[in-house]
This record gives structure tokens, C-alpha cells and sequence, in this order.
């Protein structure tokens, strides 16, 4: 039954019950009742071997859904002691951190965040480390999960989060590192509108514009502080029909010391971040459009990442540390 439908018949009922009965009342009750709007979290995770006989390895999978927007994120990591061999024999180079969902023709299915400890003369990476899960919040207004790497350099998290009436993915990266003189690299990977070529990738900033340079790479210095988003697009026109549309990707500028972005072979777009020494957090909001033209992505994603970023701080004060 729609709501439509259900309305109309609670209003005939209430057409024919005792005058006392407060009927503006009770319809405005159950008007706010099936308009109040909530968000929702799972998290399911499964242990196998890697082909035939191969090592073990989990893979999880965590969906965080508001009203107007899904994200599934799915993470695998081969078990101790073989977490090493992630990179090489399971994600694709990657961190194995990927987003399926909205799609997996936009944000990377193997791998679309991957983030570098370093301190005291040495680094260490969470795609190199067998990381955990965790249901921080499964019902609300904001739901959240955190993904937790222990490495030699520090405690990695990220925790991803969406509120219930918001279409985009917030992150907090965050660390408790080791040395003083620590520091966070945080890199994105990402292949708007999917994977069947021709293509004609682009980067839109507010201020700047990174075109592919066809089998060349490319890249883009940008300032943090004015540059504060990012689209990442293809501008391909042609009879060939894309999956998805753009990506974008906002960031706090608190505490990061550069930020830019790379095109390689006119194919995978690589945003990255570096913070600055002592710096053990950053906030991003995160977005996949259906496929919609890239300048509506843009002017977009202009007028609402201020919002969206100041939304992401009042949500993450309301979770659970």
C-alpha cells in the first residue's frame, strides 16, 4: 500500500468516527510518522581461500543507506601472515577498500581510498595490513562503520558515515601514530563513468582544471584552502553511453598541507591529499552521480560541499567516539 493510499483511507475512516476524535490531529500524526525518514547500516563478512587452494583471506561488506543515497562499501584482505601479498594478489595494486555501490563504474570496486602512516624514518600503508570492521551505528539520523588497521606506524581509522538526508558519503580518516613527527597520506582512485573506452577524463576544481594528457600522466597541484572540491568527470560525448556519471570528492581543509590530483593514461583519476606534520585527522564528502552531464556535477557540487562538509561535522559529533 502507498502512502498516498494509505492517507486517504485512514481520512474516510476518520470521515465516519465520533465527532471527539481529533481528526486533523491524528492525520498530521501519521503524516509525520511516514514522512520521518532514517538511515541504516549492515555489515556482513565472510572467510575463504583465494582460488584453489590459495590463503585464506575475509572480505566484508558494509551498506550504509539514507533516503537519498546507498553506498556499499566492500573491504578483503588476505588473514595474517599474509596481508603482505594484498596488493600484489588480490586488490589490484589497491588498498582493497573498493565502493560497489551506487556502482562499481565510478569510485574503485578493488580499492578507492588508500592511506600511508609515516613517521620516524619509515611508513607503513593499510593496504599492506589485515584491517577490521566495525558497526559503530545501524539506525538514525547518521549511521556509521569504522575500518581499523593496526600498523608499526600507528592506528589507522576510517570511519564512513551518512546521514539520512544527505547524497553524500563522509569519511574521517584519522590516526593515533606512533612517532611525533608523523604524517597521513591519503590517496583516492577513481574511474568516472566507468570503464569502456573511448575516454576523456577531466578534474574541476573551483579555481582550475586538470584535462587528461592521453597516454601521458597528468597532474594537478591544487591550493587546499581554496581548492576545497573536486569533480572528477569524463567529458566524452559521443554515441558510446557511460554507466555513471561524475564523482566528487570535498575535503576540510584542516590541517592538509597539499592536495591535488593525478590522470594516468587518460584513465584512472587519483585525488590525494598529504597532511601536515603532527596532523592526525581529515574530513572528506564523497558523492557518485547517475549519469547526469558533468557541468550539473559541478555546479552542484559548488553549491552544496560548504553545506555538506559543515552537515559531516555536526553528524560526527553526534557518533559515539
Amino acid at each position: 500500500m502507498t502512502v498516498r493510499l494509505g492517507l486517504a483511507l485512514l481520512a474516510a475512516v476518520l470521515a465516519f468516527a465520533p465527532p471527539a476524535l481529533p481528526q486533523e490531529d491524528l492525520l498530521a500524526d501519521l503524516r509525520a510518522e511516514v514522512t520521518a525518514i532514517t538511515a541504516s547500516a549492515t555489515h556482513s563478512s565472510r572467510e575463504a581461500r583465494k582460488g584453489d587452494g590459495g590463503p585464506m583471506h575475509v572480505r566484508h561488506s558494509v551498506k550504509l543507506a539514507g533516503d537519498m543515497a546507498t553506498y556499499e562499501l566492500q573491504y578483503k584482505s588476505f588473514l595474517p601472515p599474509n596481508a603482505g601479498l594484498n596488493r600484489s594478489e588480490l586488490s589490484d595494486g589497491s588498498s582493497g577498500l573498493g565502493m560497489v555501490q551506487p556502482s562499481v563504474h565510478g569510485w574503485y570496486s578493488n580499492g578507492f581510498v588508500g592511506v600511508t602512516l609515516s613517521g620516524a624514518g619509515t611508513s607503513d600503508s593499510i593496504s599492506d595490513v589485515c584491517g577490521e570492521v566495525d558497526l559503530v551505528v545501524d539506525e538514525g539520523d547518521t549511521v556509521a562503520a569504522d575500518f581499523v588497521w593496526t600498523l608499526a606506524t600507528g592506528r589507522v581509522t576510517l570511519r564512513f558515515f551518512v546521514t539520512a538526508t544527505r547524497p553524500e558519503l563522509f569519511l574521517l580518516v584519522s590516526a593515533e601514530p606512533e612517532a611525533e613527527d608523523a604524517k597521513l597520506a591519503i590517496d583516492f582512485r577513481c574511474y568516472p563513468g566507468g570503464f569502456t573506452s573511448p575516454f576523456d577524463r577531466w578534474v574541476h576544481t573551483p579555481s582550475d582544471v586538470l584535462a587528461n594528457a592521453g597516454p601521458e600522466l597528468a597532474k594537478l597541484s591544487i591550493d587546499p584552502s581554496v581548492d576545497r572540491w573536486m569533480v572528477l568527470a569524463d567529458h566524452w560525448a559521443g554515441v558510446t553511453m557511460r554507466p555513471m556519471g561524475p564523482c566528487s570528492i570535498a575535503a576540510s581543509p584542516e590541517g592538509i598541507a597539499s592536495a591535488g590530483a593525478q590522470i594516468k593514461g587518460n584513465y584512472s583519476v587519483i585525488p590525494f591529499y598529504t597532511l601536515e606534520a603532527g596532523a592526525t585527522s581529515a574530513l572528506f564528502a564523497i558523492r557518485e552521480f547517475p549519469l547526469v552531464p558533468w557541468q550539473e556535477a559541478v555546479d552542484e557540487v559548488a553549491a552544496t560541499s560548504q553545506d555538506a562538509l559543515q552537515d559531516a561535522r555536526e553528524a560526527l559529533a553526534s557518533l559515539p567516539d
